[in-house]
C-alpha cells in the first residue's frame, strides 16, 4: 500500500452556518472533500445530483425536513443503501442515541464536536 488514501466526499447538513463550517473544517483536516447544505430539502436535492458521496453528517433539529426525515428518505431509496449517515445533534437526552441508530443512522455525533470526536466516528465507519 502506498499510504495514499482514496479521496472521499462528505455532505454536511446544518441550518446554522457556523456549525456547517466547523464540521466541514474538521472533515477537510481529515482529508475529506466536503460539500454543505443548509437544510433537509437542499440536502436531498444535492444528493440527487451527486452520487459519489460517502458520508452525510446530518443535523437533527432543522426547520422543514429535519435530520430524521432526511435519513428516512435516504434509507427508503435503494440508491443510498450503502451511504453512511451520521446524526449531528445537540439533542442528547437518554434514549436519543439509541433512537437515532434505530432510525437508520450509522453513528451519532453530539454537539459541540471536536476534531477527535469526528476522527473517532470516521475511523469507526471507514476502517483503514
Amino acid at each position: 500500500m502506498s499510504g495514499k488514501t482514496e479521496e472521499r466526499l462528505a455532505l454536511v447538513v446544518d441550518d446554522v452556518p457556523v456549525n456547517r463550517q466547523l464540521a466541514a473544517a474538521f472533515l477537510a483536516r481529515l482529508g475529506w472533500s466536503v460539500a454543505d447544505a443548509d437544510g433537509g430539502k437542499a440536502a436531498l436535492e444535492w444528493l440527487g445530483r451527486n452520487s459519489a458521496v460517502d458520508l452525510v453528517l446530518l443535523d437533527i433539529g432543522m426547520p422543514g425536513l429535519n435530520g430524521e426525515d432526511v435519513c428516512r428518505e435516504l434509507r427508503n431509496n435503494p440508491h443510498f443503501a450503502g451511504l453512511c449517515v451520521v446524526a449531528y445533534t445537540a439533542h442528547a437526552l437518554p434514549g436519543d442515541v439509541e433512537r437515532f441508530l434505530a432510525a437508520g443512522f450509522n453513528a451519532v455525533l453530539i454537539k459541540p464536536i471536536s476534531l477527535q470526536m469526528v476522527r473517532d466516528v470516521i475511523d469507526g465507519l471507514f476502517p483503514r
